[in-house]
């Protein structure tokens, strides 16, 4: 059942980033085009926003707490990280369109175009991609039935909570700690919230999977893009000695060069996408998508010309080599705000 489930969220249209887009479009981050079901996804995302403002409202209420008040505060900035990525990513919808387009098409570009090498730096990037995904979003779902159940565990486990909340002295054991209009201590008021905090989970969570797979698969796209336009570079000037002539090297040279240059421009579009978001994780440090953070050695792309059988070319072909390494040499880096980049080392420092 599980097997089917997943087998009928690939799309050929888009063979990387089907599961991903499928959870996408179902959550409201890409928007319809009729105007009635965008109405009502931006509608599902403000009642979100709504339900951290009650968080932070309940905060005021409880302010005399203080160990009351840091507890629920480390619940509520997570809450204002999920809002943070639905209201971002609607609001720079048109952007998110052309990465997820350019990633697309690369893709299909590069599995049109195979060859014994290129197609296992595919199958490994592919096969990494779904994992990931599909271990995540376990994870994300195991954790929200976790964070639903724990009140309903403690309650049936602790003797002393169960006879606290029948005394009066113990409250009732909601999910989250959010402000109310009505009784949320009893009956019918508790079970209400309950419900409603239930229904928030469960969008935190989906937004949690959707989001963060998805960017960690865009990132490991452009590791193995990378890497493909390395085994390019190889091939360049043939192979095995044959050589190619100054207008087919030229041809090569051109191709490479515009395959660098979109790289670019798109690599750097996400990045002005999840900085902001990151900056937010750099506070918050989510740890799932500090581990699978994905560090680009974009530095070893530049090897490639040199790694091609450039000794064989006529002095043209050299010079166009040469050209070719200095446009390769300009690296690309994420970061996480102005205040540093986006790296494994970063998010170990940040966690331990």
């Amino acid at each position: 059942m599980i097997k089917e489930f997943l087998e009928s969220l690939e799309d050929p249209k888009r063979p990387l980033l089907a599961p991903n887009y499928w959870i996408l479009k179902k959550l409201g981050f890409i928007l319809p085009k009729n105007i009635i079901g965008k109405s009502l996804y931006i509608i599902l995302h403000e009642v979100a926003t709504f339900f951290v403002i009650s968080q932070y409202m309940e905060l005021y209420v409880i302010r005399s707490d203080l160990d009351l008040v840091l507890t629920n505060l480390k619940i509520s900035m997570l809450s204002v990280v999920c809002v943070f990525k639905a209201n971002t990513y609607m609001l720079w919808q048109n952007s998110w369109k052309e990465v997820f387009s350019y990633v697309t098409e690369a893709d299909k570009f590069e599995r049109n175009n195979q060859d014994v090498p290129k197609v296992k730096i595919i199958n490994t990037y592919t096969k990494y991609c779904r994992r990931l995904t599909y271990f995540y979003w376990g994870l994300v779902f195991t954790t929200f039935l976790t964070t639903v159940f724990q009140p309903l565990a403690e309650y049936l486990t602790l003797s002393s909570l169960r006879e606290g909340f029948h005394n009066g002295t113990e409250g009732f054991p909601h999910i989250f700690s959010s402000w109310m209009p009505f009784d949320k201590e009893n009956s019918p008021g508790c079970w209400i919230t309950v419900v409603w905090h239930t229904l928030i989970c469960a969008y935190g969570a989906s937004v949690v999977a959707a989001y963060d797979a998805s960017v960690v698969v865009i990132m490991v796209f452009f590791g193995g893009k990378l890497d493909l336009l390395r085994e390019r570079c190889k091939q360049m000037l043939g192979q095995s000695g044959a050589g190619i002539s100054n207008g087919e090297s030229d041809a090569v040279v051109k191709e490479l060069h515009q395959i660098h240059v979109q790289f670019l421009k798109h690599s750097r579009l996400f990045n002005s996408l999840l900085s902001p978001v990151m900056f937010f994780y750099m506070v918050m440090c989510s740890l799932m998508l500090c581990a699978s953070a994905y560090q680009l050695t974009s530095e070893r792309v530049a090897l490639g010309p040199y790694e091609s059988e450039w000794w064989n070319a006529t002095l043209q072909q050299r010079r166009d080599v040469l050209i070719l390494s200095g446009q390769l040499r300009i690296t690309n880096i994420f970061s996480a705000g102005p205040f540093t980049d986006l790296t494994l080392s970063t998010f170990i420092t940040m966690n331990w």
